[in-house]
């Protein structure tokens, strides 16, 4: 393999320690867009990445993925850490990627459960998703996670956990209306908090539970929110509550470096509004 080439770096990206902290998870996405990177930009030696006139070659790469947009962001977000190692190793100059924009945009802030919409799903689904929704609400974890956690996760008032997605280790205090479920829910056949309604686990990967899901969604009239925002809805209550973005963060997992990135969860209007109550109830208290 030549060195000072793009291949070159890639394989020298798979070897760094870097890349072997990522989540398995996360080491197999990398890899399929590490291919991918490497089938468009591998033969280029590393003077050629660096130099300006690639800035265009990489902007135009990923106008030719616009059809999937998220796809094409996830390309380029690994093309960027790819070249930002290089930076920092000494072995190109110039990260020519890390003004290249995103194409996908989602705002879901707005997209909170509202307390009318939780109350009617509770009302109606059956106790497996009813446990599911609460364990959602109260911890604001993914699916992902939450459809494999562990009884063992369970530990003096807290549930802890590594979230798969990025490592990160989080805790979460247990609400009482949390510990209202887990004392009520059966413990029998499966390791796992959530089950089917047969007792046994759920597939790890969804499948099964968001038919279930969708269904559930549906029979209790509940539309314009997903399953994913009740980890918005979790944010949301809790910054209402006073938590500070610290707080929140060793909930959800957010980096304390980027505690800007639960802006995209948060409702900020609901948050606000939480917030001139709590000052106004204050400055009654105080008289002043």
């Amino acid at each position: 393999m030549a060195s000072g080439t793009v291949k070159n770096l890639i394989w020298r990206y798979k070897q760094s320690p870097e890349y072997a902290r990522l989540s398995p998870r996360s080491r197999s996405d990398y890899a399929q867009q590490l291919d991918r990177i490497e089938l468009k930009f591998g033969p280029l030696s590393l003077r050629a990445m660096a130099a300006r006139e690639i800035t265009r070659h990489i902007w135009t790469w990923r106008d030719s993925m616009a059809k999937a947009p998220r796809r094409a962001d996830y390309a380029i977000q690994v093309l960027k850490a790819l070249l930002s190692w290089g930076v920092k190793r000494g072995l190109i100059d110039h990260n020519r990627a890390a003004g290249v924009g995103r194409l996908y945009a989602s705002d879901r802030r707005e997209s909170t459960w509202s307390d009318d919409q939780v109350a009617a799903f509770m009302a109606s689904a059956s106790e497996p998703l009813r446990r599911a929704l609460i364990l959602a609400l109260e911890t604001g974890q993914r699916q992902g996670d939450l459809l494999v956690l562990p009884w063992t996760a369970v530990q003096g008032g807290l549930i802890k956990l590594r979230q798969h997605k990025t490592g990160a280790r989080v805790a979460v205090s247990i609400s009482a209306d949390l510990q209202k479920v887990l004392d009520a829910a059966p413990r029998g056949r499966a390791v796992t908090i959530l089950t089917r309604p047969d007792g046994l686990p759920w597939d790890p990967k969804g499948n099964g539970f968001r038919a279930a899901w969708r269904d559930a969604c549906k029979a209790a009239g509940v539309s314009g929110v997903t399953f994913h925002d009740l980890r918005g809805t979790f944010v949301t209550r809790s910054l209402s509550k006073g938590w500070t973005t610290q707080e929140v963060a060793m909930s959800t997992g957010h980096s304390l470096r980027d505690l800007a990135s639960l802006d995209t969860y948060a409702d900020r209007g609901t948050v606000a509004e939480a917030s001139a109550a709590r000052i106004t109830k204050r400055t009654q208290e105080s008289g002043k």
